[in-house]
């Protein structure tokens, strides 16, 4: 399993029940719905798409889509059980008579790390809309309200960090995660598939991950 080369490390982070949504010029991030199951079974189900993530095959139905949403709510550590962590992404510039949702964004799990998924519709790469919408996502993650370190923590020093795998060919995703400051950590093997490991860490108060963006919370 890939989960297997994370690395441990503590969860402060108080996860909601239903995080805010996120708005910029041209891109909507809410919290994952039922009515976006069928949207999101079209990206997974898309050939471009499943040949950069696990396991490498197209979804075959809705089902399959409702148990893999299910998976991304977070089984431990105890102070999040039962919460997730994962948006829709909306382009705001399609028509609402038609599908908007054009991808998700969010964080697969955290245990043993908090760990970045997404995917796009291929009609909806080249457009910075991934970089755009991690950044996004990022900073609310960031903005979540945080338990207070333990003692052994603060004594090491200890810096909170995402992490996300990436194969190495995927040219695409790793310059998105450059883009939002990711920094290669390790090169690992998962069956044949050679993978780099990204992480970034959590910024201080003095700079702000989307100061090149323009965005807001909203209410929906």
């Amino acid at each position: 399993m890939a989960d297997d080369f994370f690395p441990r490390q503590p969860v402060y982070a108080l996860v909601p029940s239903s995080g805010p949504s996120i708005e910029s010029n041209r891109l909507l991030l809410r919290p994952v719905e039922d009515r976006d199951t069928a949207a999101l079974f079209a990206v997974r189900a898309r050939p471009e798409v499943a040949k950069t993530n696990h396991p490498k095959t197209p979804f075959q139905s809705i089902e399959q889509t409702k148990e893999w949403l299910s998976s991304k709510t977070f089984k431990a550590p105890a102070s999040v059980i039962g919460r997730s962590f994962v948006y829709s992404i909306v382009d705001k510039s399609i028509p609402d008579t038609e599908e908007q949702v054009i991808g998700y964004m969010g964080i697969n799990a955290v245990d043993p790390c908090p760990e970045i998924g997404y995917s796009l519709l291929p009609e909806s790469w080249g457009k910075g809309f991934a970089t755009e919408a991690l950044r996004m996502m990022l900073k609310t993650w960031w903005d979540l309200p945080r338990l207070d370190l333990d003692d052994l923590d603060r004594a090491s020093g200890f810096v909170e960090k995402v992490y996300a795998l990436c194969e190495k060919g995927n040219l695409g995703s790793c310059a998105v995660l450059r883009k939002c400051g990711f920094e290669i950590v390790e090169e690992v093997r998962v069956g044949t598939d050679e993978l780099y490991m990204w992480s970034l860490k959590k910024p201080d108060g003095s700079r702000d991950v989307g100061a090149s963006l323009q965005y807001r919370y909203i209410e929906i």
